[in-house]
């Protein structure tokens, strides 16, 4: 009797095997993995149809005068979630920039998450993705060990913009100028920033010193340059990334 049952057990699991195995592969979406239930890892490659009601929604937000509230930000989370790698990697540069102009840790936070949303090469190089990581990485960096005076003041720079994301403006204000301080009388390397459209005296101008104290690449706290449009920006930069995936570029 065990034997009888051991032999039919077995029976049916070779018959849900075979079942399983028997199923064509044109019903598997690979797209979405080995394991369907968990959906796409990986951002499509774009340009895909939300692409364009999203930046409308930038466009629009930038001229309401209102591209670093709450309000953005919670809409820049849903088009994130939702958007292309050819619209990542065009918004990622553009949202970094702003949020620096703006004196918005909030508007950074997004520019970060899209460009970290970027996996395809031709697409972190036309949005200049890697230098928006940089710039990320010198405003977050974990805390580190220095016994010189440079060390030191950069990261009480990346201490008072951590306060500065807190929505601390007060005490991050004390902690930059306690830092910059520090650095122009201990650390003889440490040169003024270049020039740049923020206000001397604004939170922006708080986040172009922690930029530049960490070595991010001047590109991200617009040395050398006038005040940003957002917008534009996103649309040249989508542009690119529409010719630079042009061989490959579908909708899925």
């Amino acid at each position: 009797m065990h034997k009888t049952i051991l032999t039919l057990s077995l029976a049916a699991l070779l018959a849900c095997a075979h079942e399983e195995a028997a199923q064509p592969s044109a019903e598997r979406d690979w797209e979405k993995g080995l394991d369907g239930s968990r959906g796409p890892q990986i951002a499509p490659l774009g340009p895909i149809d939300s692409d364009q009601s999203a930046y409308n929604y930038i466009r629009r937000r930038e001229q309401e005068r209102d591209l670093g509230s709450r309000m953005t930000a919670a809409g820049l989370d849903e088009i994130i979630a939702a958007s292309s790698q050819v619209l990542a990697s065009a918004m990622a540069l553009p949202l970094f920039r702003a949020g620096v102009y703006l004196g918005s840790p909030r508007l950074i936070e997004r520019a970060c998450t899209s460009a970290k949303r970027v996996t395809h090469s031709a697409l972190r190089t036309s949005g200049n993705v890697d230098a928006v990581l940089q710039g990320c990485g010198a405003l977050t960096a974990a805390r580190q060990g220095s016994s010189d005076a440079c060390g030191e003041g950069k990261q009480k720079l990346r201490d008072a913009y951590a306060l500065l994301s807190a929505e601390k403006s007060q005490e991050a204000g004390r902690a930059a100028a306690d830092a910059v301080r520090s650095l122009r009388d201990r650390c003889p390397k440490m040169t003024a920033p270049l020039r740049t459209p923020v206000d001397p005296g604004s939170r922006g101008f708080l986040i172009v010193w922690v930029l530049h104290a960490n070595d991010a690449p001047p590109v991200t706290f617009l040395a050398g340059e006038t005040a940003p449009d957002t917008a534009d920006a996103i649309n040249d930069a989508f542009l690119r990334g529409v010719q630079a995936v042009r061989p490959v570029a579908h909708n899925p």
